[in-house]
């Protein structure tokens, strides 16, 4: 019963984020038909990278973060060892360093490739949409780097599938699946607009990129699955889903601060409109963890306190003897 309970939820969250993901493209189109002003379009943009910037942020610090932390002290009391290194914060920063290293190497073969390119330009999440967001660089750069983007979100969006995938119980995929897909709605409508804002003029490669990211999470969920019913300890599988985490928190924070918010806040549109805009953001998630953030904890059993690792299983504290 609850296979098939969370075969259908995965349709269902399929669907629901492909087309909060593709909102965004008739959005653009509407604002291009009614705002004929090229600076009122391009502010009414930068508002809306502001929002997704905010949304991104919320996501990283007051979902993927907290849960790295108390999984890695799961994962202690699980492992029996008290580490005194930073391991999460540590693979936090390798996933930033990581999607830095993709873009700067994407940014070399575009160079190597294309003889005509001879300024190198802010390898940016925005497209040239007004003649105020213009920026020096090849179509193709755009769909490529619109491509990392998705590619980095798209892993977050496996490890959240992997929380749904797990469950055994139709209440605990129930709440679980609701507060995923409010938080899936939100967050794919900002994927979905700064894929299309990059590529307003390639309808078929953003329709692609945005499929692909809605398949993630349901995709994660059968991955979930799948490593639940495998022979790999719990330690080991808690171990890297923990790593996996901590890279995702990275690949949050490079977009949100290099990509999304440090464009906006060098164009010529900065205002305290735009923090409203990034605050709202920020706020929609803080709302959301606030009235769901607790469907992952079960409360205690008689003989301690039960603690809920990365992917779902619980285990009462680790007593030395």
């Amino acid at each position: 019963m609850t296979a098939w309970l969370q075969v259908a939820l995965a349709v269902v969250m399929f669907l629901t984020t492909a087309i909060a993901g593709f909102i965004p493209l008739k959005l653009l189109r509407f604002l291009n038909k009614t705002q004929g002003d090229n600076k009122k379009r391009g502010r009414w943009l930068s508002l809306l990278s502001c929002f997704s910037g905010g949304v991104f942020m919320g996501t990283c610090f007051l979902d993927i973060i907290p849960h790295i932390n108390e999984n890695y002290e799961d994962f202690k009391v699980l492992s029996g060892t008290n580490f005194e290194f930073p391991l999460p914060q540590f693979f936090t920063c390798v996933g930033f360093f990581l999607v830095y290293l993709i873009e700067e190497i994407c940014i070399k073969l575009r160079r190597w490739n294309s003889a005509c390119i001879t300024v190198r330009c802010r390898f940016s999440l925005v497209m040239e949409e007004t003649a105020n967001y213009a920026v020096a660089e090849s179509s193709e750069g755009s769909l490529l780097k619109s491509l990392t983007f998705a590619v980095a979100m798209s892993f977050h969006s496996i490890l959240e599938g992997f929380a749904l995938g797990v469950q055994n119980t139709t209440a605990r995929i129930v709440t679980l699946f609701i507060s995923l897909i409010l938080h899936k709605g939100v967050e794919a409508f900002s994927v979905g607009l700064q894929i299309s804002k990059g590529n307003s003029n390639k309808l078929k490669a953003v329709i692609a990129t945005i499929l692909i990211y809605a398949m993630m999470t349901p995709l994660g969920s059968g991955l979930g699955t799948l490593l639940q019913m495998s022979n790999i300890s719990r330690l080991h599988k808690d171990g890297a889903v923990l790593i996996l985490e901590s890279l995702a928190a990275g690949t949050f924070i490079y977009v949100t601060f290099l990509e999304v918010l440090a464009h906006e806040k060098d164009n010529e549109h900065n205002s305290l409109k735009q923090l409203l805009a990034i605050f709202i953001g920020f706020a929609v998630i803080a709302a959301l963890q606030f009235a769901f953030g607790d469907h992952g904890h079960d409360g205690g059993h008689e003989g301690g306190h039960v603690h809920t690792l990365p992917l779902g299983f619980t285990t009462t504290p680790f007593v030395p003897h």
